[in-house]
């Protein structure tokens, strides 16, 4: 397998916000906020930062070797956690939801962001060394945005009663079932069977969905040395009291984040995330809804739970693993518990990370790099040959189906298209008639307005038969286009956000994620359109 990949601007691809694109380009004003740029000055100010932080270090390998159990690691994991313990050692982190069987494309796409930004900043900074994280986000609720995946035209769902997080909901027969479906998808490709195996290995009956997608990420990214934390544990959770205490105290986080919010409204991005007065969840197995303060109690949103202060801090103190951070607070508990210096996201993720600075500076935990992740567009070997038959490159696929076909009429039919010159030529003509025929007998104007009127109805039916002539020359090409269009940005999506890499690791096997490796930026920004062969 070869590829080959080709690069465009994100502002060329018609699909990332003003915001983004602002940030990428180190707008001035942004990076008032302040933020740290993500280029080398950025990164090395940011490990400066983190080196005058106690981050917990001890607590953190703890928590890795006792989520590990029972799985066998490879050597660069196991080394990566042991290193963690030195003061030396920072991390780069990346974070998701455990969608199920890993969920769209860009999942992957983060992950390897995260390698190739960790190799990056060895090379730079040879005295130190950085681990890629991957952070499940095993504590979020929306089953629906997480229970399905879709393969070609078909979407596949896990069907299941069980509620709360969906990292602790266990394996069962109909999601075991629904691994044997898939089986029939992709087990006559080359490397489908390999595919399905890492499935079944990962996803083992009442384990927890969390723990089936730290064993999927670990066989897929372990020889990278990938570490997953699953952060929903409670000798974690003591670590963050502190963040949940202030949190508790009604509006303080709002208050913290408000002022960058509005300066951010002010130069006319809109909120990502919406900020509570409290942006805490009560988590218990089956379990996760939102708490509030109401008058002088704080109660569980859709339950009967209610606390008194004194009962909810002692609550907070004796089980701490009940509080789940929202997506707020999720990115300053993420920080606080790694040594970070740079965190990997999609658009939407940056845009909510960068008010959060406030809350970090308020806080006094270090602030990463926030930086954009890779985005790749798969192409086949045939999709490619059928774009250069059009004379196209896939460049030009993010342009408009109209504007594609518009770009491609010849000169003499994009003239004959319209009858415009020939109306105000006609118009013209039956003005002097009407003239001439009122000189003979004003009776006569009328009849040749009329003449005038039904001539232009028949030029502009002309016009519009001629243009569906036109049109129809092109039809062929237009179904061409339209079933590239259709392949490579589903639901006029892009593609890394609906297809799944299971249809791609079937077909290609391992070594597609050594070549996407290899084509990943660590810092340049640019989306990336790689045809495989």
């Amino acid at each position: 397998m070869t590829i080959t990949s080709k690069y465009i601007s994100y502002r060329e691809t018609g699909f990332f916000s003003q915001l983004i694109l602002d940030y990428i380009q180190k707008d001035p004003a942004l990076y008032s906020l302040p933020l740290f740029p993500p280029d080398r000055l950025g990164l090395s100010k940011a490990i400066i930062e983190r080196q005058q932080f106690a981050t917990n270090r001890p607590a953190i390998v703890a928590h890795l070797k006792d989520q590990y159990q029972g799985i066998k690691l490879a050597n660069p994991v196991r080394e990566n956690i042991e290193s963690l313990l030195q003061p030396s050692t920072f991390t780069i982190t990346t974070a998701h939801q455990n969608n199920l069987f890993t969920g769209p494309l860009y999942f992957f796409y983060k992950i390897l962001h995260a390698i190739r930004l960790a190799m990056y900043c060895k090379v730079q900074f040879p005295e130190l060394h950085f681990v890629p994280v991957f952070f499940i986000g095993s504590e979020d609720a929306d089953l629906e945005e997480l229970n399905h995946i879709h393969v070609g035209n078909l979407t596949h769902r896990w069907n299941t009663e069980q509620k709360g997080a969906v990292g602790r909901m266990k394996v069962d027969q109909e999601l075991l079932n629904l691994i044997d479906e898939l089986a029939g998808e992709w087990g006559g490709l080359p490397h489908g069977k390999e595919w399905i195996e890492m499935l079944k290995s990962s996803y083992q009956e009442q384990d927890t969905l969390a723990r089936a997608t730290l064993r999927m990420v670990d066989q897929l990214f372990g020889r990278f040395g990938v570490v997953v934390i699953d952060a929903d544990a409670k000798s974690l959770k003591e670590l963050g009291k502190s963040i949940f205490s202030f949190d508790l105290e009604a509006g303080q986080t709002e208050a913290a984040i408000n002022p960058t919010l509005n300066q951010m409204k002010e130069w006319g991005y809109s909120a990502q995330a919406l900020v509570r007065p409290i942006n805490l969840f009560y988590l218990k197995e089956g379990l996760r809804q939102r708490i509030e303060k109401v008058n002088d109690k704080w109660q569980v949103v859709g339950t009967t739970i209610q606390f008194n202060q004194q009962q909810l801090m002692q609550e907070l103190e004796q089980y701490p693993e009940r509080f789940s951070p929202n997506v707020i607070l999720r990115g300053l508990y993420q920080s606080l518990l790694l040594p970070d210096i740079a965190f990997i996201g999609g658009g939407s993720e940056l845009a909510y990370w960068m008010p959060l600075i406030s809350l970090h500076k308020k806080m006094s935990i270090p602030f990463p790099v926030l930086i954009l992740r890779n985005s790749f567009l798969l192409v086949s070997a045939e999709q490619s040959a059928k774009l250069a038959k059009l004379g196209l490159e896939t460049r030009h696929l993010f342009q408009s189906i109209e504007k594609l076909l518009g770009d491609c009429y010849t000169e003499a039919d994009k003239k004959n298209c319209s009858l415009k010159a020939e109306l105000i030529q006609l118009q013209e003509f039956y003005r002097e008639l009407a003239q001439k025929a009122e000189g003979v007998d004003f009776s006569l104007k009328g009849h040749a307005e009329a003449i005038g009127k039904n001539g232009e109805r028949l030029v502009k039916g002309m016009e519009k038969k001629m243009a569906r002539a036109i049109k129809q020359k092109y039809s062929a090409r237009e179904k061409k286009l339209l079933a590239l269009k259709t392949a490579l940005f589903p639901n006029g999506k892009l593609q890394e956000r609906v297809d799944h890499m299971g249809t791609f690791y079937a077909q290609y096997g391992s070594q597609l994620l050594d070549h996407l490796l290899e084509a990943s930026y660590p810092l340049e920004p640019f989306f990336t359109m790689t045809t495989i062969d």
